[in-house]
C-alpha cells in the first residue's frame, strides 16, 4: 500500500507541468433563454450518510476502501477512507467551505493530494447549484453553474443528472458520470479515476 501511493504521488507532482487544451460544449448544445434558477443534487440529500466502495486508480497503481460521507448541512460534510482492515487513509470536514483535515495517513499528507481529493469531494457532496444559463441538444440540457470563478456544467433530463463537468479556468477538470451501479469521477488534469459504488443510499 505505501509503495502505491508513494509512486501515485510522485506521479502527480510529474504531471503538474502538463497542459490540457480549453474546453467548449460540443456545437450541438444551443443556448436557451435562462431564467435563473437553482436545482438539487438529486444524489446527495442534507441529513443523509453515504456508504460507497471505493475504487482509486492513479498511474497504474489501483487501491480500494470504504468510503463514508455524511452530509449534516448545505456545504457542510465529513468524508472518510478506511482499508479492508479498518486503517483510516484519509478523515476531511467541509464546514460552510472551511475544509479541516481530521486525520490524512503520511504517505497522503501532501498538500496537492489534499487539494485534490477535497475539492472531488466539495463537487460530489454539492447540495445545489445556481443555474445561470441553460443548453440544449433537443434532448439533453445542460445547465450551467458556477463554483467560485470556474464553470460547472450538469446534464440533465427531467430530474435525472447524469454528467457534470467541472471547470478549472478554460480547462475541463474533471467529468463525474452517475449511473444507478457507481459514480465515476475521472480527472483530465492527472492521471487519476476514482469509482465509488454504492452500498448504503439513505434516500
Amino acid at each position: 500500500m505505501k509503495q502505491i501511493l508513494k509512486c501515485s504521488l510522485f506521479a502527480i507532482l510529474l504531471s503538474l507541468s502538463s497542459c490540457s487544451p480549453s474546453y467548449n460544449l460540443p456545437a450541438e448544445y444551443q443556448s436557451m433563454v435562462t431564467t435563473p434558477t437553482t436545482i438539487a443534487n438529486p444524489h446527495i440529500r442534507v441529513g443523509e450518510e453515504y456508504l460507497y466502495r471505493a475504487t482509486i486508480t492513479a498511474y497504474g497503481h489501483t487501491f480500494n476502501g470504504l468510503l463514508v460521507a455524511k452530509i449534516t448541512a448545505d456545504n457542510t460534510w465529513r468524508v472518510a477512507l478506511t482499508t479492508d482492515f479498518g486503517n483510516t487513509l484519509f478523515d476531511f470536514e467541509n464546514q460552510n467551505g472551511k475544509i479541516k483535515t481530521n486525520y490524512i495517513t503520511p504517505d497522503l499528507n501532501r498538500k496537492i493530494i489534499i487539494r485534490t481529493l477535497t475539492t472531488d469531494f466539495k463537487h460530489l457532496l454539492k447540495t445545489y447549484w445556481q443555474v445561470t444559463q441553460k443548453y440544449t441538444n433537443g434532448t439533453i440540457e445542460v445547465q450551467q453553474s458556477k463554483d467560485g470563478n470556474d464553470a460547472v456544467y450538469l446534464f440533465t433530463s427531467g430530474t435525472n443528472l447524469s454528467k457534470q463537468l467541472n471547470m478549472q479556468g478554460k480547462k475541463l477538470y474533471t467529468t463525474f458520470t452517475y449511473n444507478s451501479n457507481n459514480i465515476t469521477i475521472e480527472h483530465h488534469t492527472f492521471t487519476i479515476k476514482i469509482v465509488l459504488e454504492p452500498l448504503i443510499i439513505n434516500h
